[in-house]
């Protein structure tokens, strides 16, 4: 039935007149339906619609559910979200192969065809049904984004953002977009009221995923449509200045925000990925770093002991390795407070610096035009410091300074990427350096590694047979009785059922004293300064590890997840 013969109708059976139905024709949009028309003029409604159809075309009328739309992934995944919403079209089944579908006119045979050809489904089922029932099943199916937002308790969130540069491709993205900021503001907000460290959102084929990293562990805390995806990530991209045009290449920045009074400050990376432009947040809180102390991380008293004085020695360099994420940096950090008087100089080389500490010179390494870390500390022995910090060892130049450094009476504090304490040295050797400048320069290494804490509230007798735990190291000998727990596999509100709760370090403590400076200048492997350390007794991590396991604080299981016997 066409259009002219649909309107025939309608009057001829008293449901609309003639003069409106000669309005509706001339007042009918290029791509509109005719009862769409009628819809909006406000010439029909759904009731009289609906009667319209009971009375006339049954066989037309859905009489199935209107709840739960029933559809594979792969049928979802062909359906043109605007293309059904400008025809109101809701599909509601597929079965057989065939795909059912609700509509206010089954007889707008163009929008059927052109659906078909959209979708490669031959068979398309139309049926009838009213204008809110099949908007209702289309927002089912692709919430809008107010709604998305409106699914989460933004609560009290204050987000103070930088000054930033309102080009007119930035007010354009900016222009209605109230929805993704709030959602943006919240992303940021609920990963730091949950402790997150990271926050990660990436574009699938299908579909947005939001993971956090909470206590070093990625899960995924949301998913959101794809069409998300672009919106989302020029919010993030406005909010630390980096170009929102820019799609092809990664790009670095920074959000500093306060939420609920504290300091938050939030490290930014896009890289393009196949399915769009991946964005990762690294979530930094000042107060964390500025209220830290040594005692606070997990040292064994002996170490802290050892690692104390070496931050109080006059001049040489010390070292704290392990991969991203080690917590090296707020051991640092707890390290320069400590020594942080105004009797002292101390200066930073950092690429980003993470958080800005009053009483410190702190310097933001730039190579792209030239602030290269070696640079820096070149201009560094030229402003009287008493302490050094430099960010990371990267290359021999800066290796070779920072010893320098280090032997003409500084403090020298660095980190390294080696996955323990003897390969550093090893590591600074294969650089290019030489060993006795090695060997004359370090005076302690540390290498640390974070350990997931048990819950206090929920953790649980560990039931491994003890024969095993002993041969594990946890236990000396049959006669030891320490009680060893495991995490709580169900968790509980207190811990959001992880079973565990925070973090702790486990540190592993190279010192260079004489014999081992001795071996470092005659060019000793990594394992002869191992041994050596362990006959003066370096605890490994994994022993420093399995001590944590004895004093209740982690698990085996953890302990085994994060570090090698």
């Amino acid at each position: 039935m066409d259009e002219a013969k649909l309107l025939d109708l309608l009057v001829k059976l008293g449901y609309i007149s003639r003069d409106k139905a000669l309005q509706a024709q001339s007042e009918k949009g290029k791509d509109e339906d005719i009862i769409s028309t009628l819809l909006r003029l406000g010439f029909i409604d759904d009731t009289k619609l609906i009667d319209f159809y009971q009375k006339y075309m049954p066989q037309r009328l859905w009489k199935g559910p209107l709840g739960e739309v029933e559809l594979p992934e792969e049928v979802k995944a062909k359906l043109p979200e605007n293309f059904l919403r400008q025809h109101a079209i809701a599909p509601i089944r597929y079965e057989d192969g065939k795909l059912y579908v609700l509509t206010i006119n089954p007889f707008n045979q163009t929008a059927i065809n052109e659906l078909r050809f959209k979708t490669k489904i031959n068979t398309i089922m139309p049926y009838v049904s009213t204008k809110k029932s099949i908007e209702d099943l289309l927002n089912k199916l692709y919430p809008a984004l107010d709604k998305i937002v409106e699914d989460f308790d933004v609560g009290e969130v204050e987000i103070e953002e930088e000054a930033m540069e309102l080009t007119p491709e930035v007010l354009a993205v900016e222009a209605g977009e109230g929805p993704i900021v709030r959602l943006a503001n919240f992303l940021i907000a609920e990963a730091v009221n949950l402790g997150a460290s990271d926050i990660h959102i990436e574009p699938q084929e299908k579909k947005l995923i939001v993971r956090y990293r909470v206590d070093g562990v990625l899960k995924i805390y949301h998913e959101f449509p794809i069409k998300v995806k672009d919106s989302i990530t020029a919010r993030f991209k406005i909010m630390s200045n980096l170009d929102i045009a820019e799609k092809r290449r990664p790009q670095d920045g920074r959000i500093r925000t306060k939420i609920k009074g504290k300091k938050v400050d939030l490290r930014v990376s896009t890289v393009p990925t196949v399915y769009g432009e991946k964005t990762v947040m690294r979530i930094q809180e000042a107060e964390k770093y500025l209220n830290v102390k040594l005692d606070d991380l997990g040292f064994e008293p002996d170490d802290l002991e050892k690692f104390r004085k070496a931050i109080w020695t006059p001049w040489g360099m010390i070292l704290v390795t392990g991969p991203t994420g080690s917590g090296k940096t707020t051991t640092l950090y707890a390290s320069l407070m400590e020594r942080n008087s105004p009797d002292v100089n101390i200066m930073t080389a950092e690429d980003p610096v993470e958080v800005s500490i009053p009483g410190l010179n702190q310097v933001q390494v730039n190579e792209r035009i030239g602030v290269t870390f070696a640079n820096v500390l070149r201009a560094f022995l030229r402003q009287d410091p008493d302490i050094i910090l430099i960010g990371e060892i990267r290359d021999t130049e800066t290796a070779e300074i920072g010893i320098k450094a280090a032997l003409t009476g500084h403090l020298v504090f660095s980190t390294l990427h080696t996955n323990d304490a003897p390969s550093s040295v090893t590591r600074l050797v294969d650089m290019g350096l030489e060993p006795f400048l090695v060997g004359s320069s370090v005076i302690l290494i540390v290498a640390q590694r974070l350990v997931r804490k048990l819950c206090p509230r929920c953790r649980l007798l560990d039931d491994t047979p003890r024969e095993a735990l002993q041969r594990l190291g946890v236990l000396s000998g049959p006669e030891d009785d320490t009680l060893v727990y495991k995490a709580n596999p169900k968790g509980c509100d207190y811990c959001a059922g992880s079973g565990y709760k925070g973090r702790t370090a486990v540190h592993e403590l190279l010192e260079v004293d004489e014999e081992m400076r001795k071996l470092i200048v005659k060019g000793a492997t990594a394992e002869d300064l191992r041994d050596l350390a362990r006959r003066k007794g370096m605890r490994t991590l994994y022993e420093a590890g399995i001590l944590k396991v004895r004093k209740g604080i982690t698990s085996i299981a953890e302990v085994e997840r994060v570090l090698a016997k």
